[in-house]
């Protein structure tokens, strides 16, 4: 969900980790956990129909490819 500032805080959150290697404990406040070893993998739909496009600041730490479904001749030539 998209809030007043036109951010989407699950994303920014991602982004965070994504960018400085950790996030701020909710319970201690000021701690930083520190997160190492990570790799992110998604997937996502075009944007549309109730769905958002994720913020360009979190997008550009990923390589997008746009896999569009094959065409019914081309299902039919595989199987």
């Amino acid at each position: 969900e998209i809030n007043d500032w036109g951010d989407q805080p699950t994303n920014e959150i991602v982004r965070q980790v994504i960018e400085m290697c950790g996030l701020y404990s909710l319970t201690k406040v000021g701690e930083w956990k520190r997160i190492i070893d990570l790799q992110l993998v998604g997937a996502m739909s075009h944007p549309g129909g109730g769905r958002n496009d994720i913020p360009h600041r979190l997008k550009r730490h990923y390589a997008a490819f746009n896999m569009p479904l094959p065409s019914d001749t081309a299902l039919q030539q595989i199987y």
